[in-house]
Order: structure tokens, then sequence, then C-alpha cells
């Protein structure tokens, strides 16, 4: 018998460009949001081992290679 498997329906608490920013890629204007969003974002959902990040008002994270 064939196993029903259920899609997640939920929305994804990030967006594309969030995903993107944190991972150190091209993210569109999301780099732009104030500091004030940004850190909070990191500090929830961010990876050091996929990206690093100084938190410098003119900076974005940086992918690690």
């Amino acid at each position: 018998m064939p196993v029903k498997r259920r899609t997640n329906k939920k929305r994804d608490a990030l967006s594309e460009d969030a995903h993107a920013w944190l991972e150190g890629r091209p993210c569109g204007f999301f780099e732009f949001k104030r500091h004030d969003e940004l850190i909070p974002l990191w500090e929830k959902y961010g990876n050091p081992d996929v990206a690093t990040w100084d938190m410098g008002r003119d900076s974005k994270p940086v992918a690690r290679c």
C-alpha cells in the first residue's frame, strides 16, 4: 500500500532573500534593511559554519567556502 505523504502547508518563517543574506549570497535589497532588524535575524538563524558576519553597519555575511 502506498504511503501518504503530507506537504508542509506552513509558510517558511524566512523569505528566499533572507536565506540568501544569511548564507552570504546575493539577496537583492534585503541587505539594506535597518541594522536593528538584521542583528536579531542573524542571532536567531545565522549559522557560523555557513557564513560569518562582523555585524558592522556596512557589511553583510560572508560565505565560508
